[in-house]
């Protein structure tokens, strides 16, 4: 916690997007600890006052209020849950993001404002810590995903520059099913993890929260993200329905040709032995 002005109060968020995927039941059970909340898109723990962690299954860890030296330690024991499915790596360090949540007094509780940076309330409570944290964390999440699409945008245009430079294929069918596995994986880990987030059922029965949510939303751009990443997901699925194309007409020219083959040495072997 900071104190930036006499009667301002900043708290910082930190979001890790740690692993591809948390099964909260497990992680529950490693570390030990009390939980405040507990489902399976979601477990939040508590250090003490207006100090939390929020565990979600789509593989962020956001912390609110925590010293840096226990975040690290926390982070440090859940590396066994960095585990992730075949073709998708995580990065050597987790990805982060900073924000900050500032308490003004002064105003209503519907008085906040919401920055690129930060969240301005007039008073704080769990339910708007709850739901910056989120944001914040599927933020971090869509920010990893949005790298590894990126990478999987740049090999699918290899195929093409190859045969326009060279007019010929991919060396071997391996790279091509490798390359397909990973686009495959990639959508379905998407689809798994992010596509389901909602917003909490906080917002259900509060304007105010409802209004604090999508304001938030709107302002890091969480939708028009997964826009985004929904559409460079389609571009690379249709590369490589191309390339499957190429490859299966590939394979067709070559037994195409090889039924020729085979018929052309009949009608030869048939004139030899007519002689």
């Amino acid at each position: 916690m900071e104190n930036s002005v006499a009667s301002v109060i900043a708290y910082r968020i930190k979001a890790y997007h740690f692993a591809d995927k948390l099964k909260l039941k497990d992680v529950r059970e490693w570390l030990g600890r009390p939980t405040r909340e507990f489902s399976n898109f979601e477990m939040v723990i508590e250090y003490g006052a207006d100090s939390f962690a929020f565990f979600y299954g789509y593989g962020s860890v956001v912390f609110f209020n925590v010293p840096e030296e226990l975040q690290t330690k926390e982070l440090e024991t859940l590396k066994p849950f960095r585990a992730v499915p075949e073709g998708l790596t995580p990065p050597s360090d987790p990805m982060s993001d900073t924000f900050s949540l500032e308490v003004q007094p002064g105003g209503t509780e519907a008085d906040h404002r919401v920055f690129f940076d930060r969240l301005v309330v007039q008073e704080l409570s769990f339910e708007k810590i709850k739901i910056a944290c989120m944001l914040v964390g599927e933020s971090s999440a869509l920010e990893y995903y949005e790298i590894l699409v990126d990478g999987h945008l740049d090999r699918a245009t290899v195929v093409p520059k190859k045969l326009e430079r060279d007019g010929r294929f991919l060396r071997n069918s391996q790279d091509l099913l490798q390359f397909i596995g990973l686009c495959m994986n990639t959508k379905q880990e998407i689809i798994a993890n992010l596509y389901i987030v909602d917003s909490p059922e906080e917002t259900w029965e509060s304007p105010v929260l409802d209004k604090l949510f999508r304001e938030l939303n709107t302002m890091l751009e969480i939708d028009t993200r997964y826009r985004a990443l929904e559409y460079k997901i389609r571009v690379v699925q249709e590369s490589v329905e191309i390339i499957v194309d190429l490859a299966k007409n590939r394979q067709s020219t070559r037994l195409e040709l090889a039924i020729i083959f085979l018929i052309a040495f009949e009608i030869v072997l048939s004139l030899v032995r007519a002689h």
